[in-house]
Parts: structure tokens; sequence; C-alpha cells
């Protein structure tokens, strides 16, 4: 398994920290990787979509404009 480090500020990952708690995930980490899988399923470039229609989604979620 590859690693990335993420630089966070103290308020977003107090944050993080507290939604994680709340929802009974083992620590913020396991929420994190939860939630850009979950992202990720609807961006998957292997569902047979293009790269246009995938572009399209991100534009819509607000990931890029």
């Amino acid at each position: 398994m590859q690693k990335m480090k993420l630089k966070l500020d103290s308020e977003t990952f107090e944050r993080i920290r507290k939604v994680s708690e709340i929802g009974g995930y083992s620590s913020p980490e396991e929420f994190v990787i939860h939630i850009i899988e979950r992202e990720l399923d609807t961006l998957d470039p292997t569902s047979g979509e293009s790269e246009e229609d995938i572009r399209r989604k991100m534009e819509g979620l607000g990931y890029i404009e």
C-alpha cells in the first residue's frame, strides 16, 4: 500500500477528528479514507465513462472550475 501525507490546518483536522469520532470511526484517517473512496466511486475512470464525463462531474461537484 502506498502512503500519502496531507497537510491540514488545525481547524480542518479538528473538524475531521470530531466527525470521525461521532461517526464511530476508529481514527480520523479511517474516516478520510472512507470519504475519499466514496467520492472516487462516483468518478471511476474504469466504469466506461469518458474523461470529459468525469471532468463534467468534477465541475458539478465543485472540485474543478
